[in-house]
């Protein structure tokens, strides 16, 4: 998938400030089929990108699958946590956000950080069917 030069610039835009409203160590745009179309993370934070955007990729599709077979309407977010670190994989219109960090405490923020800019790219990028 390729994007247009305004189209960069605006989810740069919203991945700008999602940086700069989270505490996360590593946040990716990705597509559907987890193709990584961003990705930055802080120094120090060893992770393989392209793994991190497979496996969000399948675990959005996971839980995709999930909450139609029990009858709900739409995905919104998938929030994996273990004791002391966290990956929140939000939908986002043709794409998806994934954000992880090793700590715990801004997890609340930052799932509230990733539905609002989530929201705003679903409705500039939303999903082609």
């Amino acid at each position: 998938m390729s994007l247009n030069e305004d189209d960069a610039q605006k989810l740069s835009a919203y991945l700008s400030n999602i940086t700069k409203n989270t505490e996360l160590e590593a946040l990716a745009l990705v597509t559907k089929e987890g193709l990584r179309l961003a990705f930055s993370a802080v120094s120090g934070y060893e992770i393989d990108p392209d793994a991190l955007c497979a496996m969000g990729a399948v675990l959005l599709q996971s839980g995709n699958d999930s909450v139609v077979k029990i009858g709900y309407n739409k995905l919104i977010e998938v929030v994996l946590r273990g004791k002391k670190s966290f990956m929140v994989i939000s939908a986002a219109g043709r794409f998806f956000l994934i954000g992880a960090s090793r700590s715990i405490r801004d997890l609340g923020k930052t799932v509230a950080v990733f539905r609002f800019y989530a929201q705003k790219i679903s409705e500039t990028y939303p999903k082609s069917e």
